[in-house]
């Protein structure tokens, strides 16, 4: 049986990637003035990327950072939040959990774990801290996460 046009172009279109780099390397500069020459620039109106705020990088940074500690760093994210289940009030959950999600989306978006495995840790660990309060932190893993995606954090890096 014969592959079709767009099942053929689905499977050479797809991205792999090669390795454990996840950054783009730097354009060539003979593309950069090729894409000069024949109009092809990204538009004026793309955001230049923000800094990371300290806090965020800093928990980063403290897990060790690389790819071989992507479980330590993850405990260390979500540690406070757990910590949060032994204290009935006062604990400042909104916030860790705020702080967590946007530092996993970060971490997301750096492709150091799937968007859709840093929600269901940070569900599980907000059910496991204050059960019955599922809404409320969908809600705020949400919110998180959309600012931290829009952040990447990568682990040793210096910025």
């Amino acid at each position: 049986m014969s592959k079709t046009v767009s099942s053929w172009l689905a499977d050479e279109l797809t991205y792999t990637p090669l390795g454990p780099v996840r950054r783009p390397a730097v354009l060539p500069d003979w593309l950069a003035q090729e894409l000069e020459r024949t109009g092809h620039l990204p538009a004026l109106d793309v955001p230049a990327p923000r800094a990371v705020p300290p806090r965020a990088q800093q928990a980063v940074i403290a897990a060790g950072g690389g790819r071989h500690h992507t479980h330590n760093l993850l405990a260390s994210v979500l540690a406070p939040v757990e910590a949060c289940g032994q204290v009935a009030q006062g604990a400042g959950f909104s916030d860790i959990l705020n702080r967590a999600a946007y530092t996993l989306g970060g971490l997301a978006a750096a492709s150091r774990l799937s968007q859709q495995e840093a929600e269901d840790l940070l569900l599980q660990t907000a059910a496991a801290a204050r059960p019955g309060q599922e809404h409320r932190a969908e809600q705020i893993i949400r919110s998180g996460m959309a600012a931290g995606l829009k952040r990447p954090l990568y682990p040793g890096s210096v910025r």
